[in-house]
């Protein structure tokens, strides 16, 4: 039996972290990612940067997030769903080009501002070259998204740590349930706010535990090769396996793990 369970190296789950706003606290939160070895997302509101000194600066932008992902989150942090439409990808294709100049690297996700959004966002999203948006409606689930526009997390960080505790014991116990993806979001801020900082860093400490099962990866790395993974090629008779795309692929033969590199064909025995 072949399944599209396993990510990169065989691993038999993935987990992605998503942190909106850039104020000053994620200094601090990817310190604490970059010692377990954790990848973040992080949305930023560019209006915002080098205007209040509450938020990170555009100069220490490049080396603070450097290993993560920077993804927009608007210029202004509005309710875009009472925008008109122009002005929803105002804010969509400003706040990206500002990040791109900023990191040198390609922007291409978003998280929704107060988690709300009308047909209009979606398709500013598009037109802006916007390929991902989380939302803030919890799944309390392991599962992908039917659309990555609408990209729903597990949880937020406040109830995360029953469910790393659930992908712990599938590790452990239910190797059966291979394939889930583990998204938890927040703000970096609230870890001030509640006196909480333990939470993050016993959870990133659980999770670091079990580095050899799991595939920490930021959303569009996630988002890439869940999309790989979805042009895998089978064979009638389910012998071969070819990979048309420029990602190498693992997946599940017999619950064994199995590489598909990247444009080849894999005869299975």
């Amino acid at each position: 039996m072949i399944r599209t369970n396993r990510y990169p190296d065989g691993k038999s789950y993935a987990v992605t972290m998503s942190y909106d706003d850039g104020l000053l606290a994620d200094r601090k939160l990817i310190e604490i990612f970059n010692t377990y070895g954790i990848k973040g997302t992080f949305h930023l509101i560019s209006g915002r940067i080098g205007k209040n000194p509450a938020y990170i600066t555009w100069d220490e932008l490049p080396t603070l997030y450097a290993g993560h992902e920077v993804a927009c989150h608007s210029v202004e942090h509005p309710h875009l769903e009472q925008m008109p439409a122009n002005a929803q990808y105002e804010q969509l294709i400003e706040d990206r080009k500002a990040l791109e100049a900023a990191t040198g690297k390609l922007v291409r996700g978003f998280s929704f501002p107060f988690g709300t959004w009308s047909a209009a966002t979606l398709d500013a999203m598009k037109t802006a070259g916007l390929e991902y948006g989380r939302t803030t409606n919890n799944t309390n689930n392991f599962l992908f998204p039917e659309n990555f526009l609408l990209w729903h997390p597990t949880c937020h960080h406040k109830d995360c740590e029953r469910h790393v505790d659930q992908m712990i014991y599938n590790i452990e116990k239910a190797p059966w349930r291979a394939g889930g993806m583990l998204y938890v979001w927040g703000h970096s801020y609230e870890f001030n706010n509640d006196n909480n900082w333990d939470l993050i860093e016993r959870v990133c400490g659980k999770l670091a535990n079990y580095k050899d099962s799991i595939w920490f990866a930021t959303n569009v790395e996630i988002m890439d090769y869940k999309k790989a993974v979805e042009q895998l090629k089978v064979s009638a008779d389910g012998k071969k396996l070819y990979n048309p795309t420029a990602t190498d692929i693992w997946v599940d033969v017999d619950d064994a793990p199995v590489k598909v590199p990247a444009g080849e064909t894999v005869v299975l025995a």
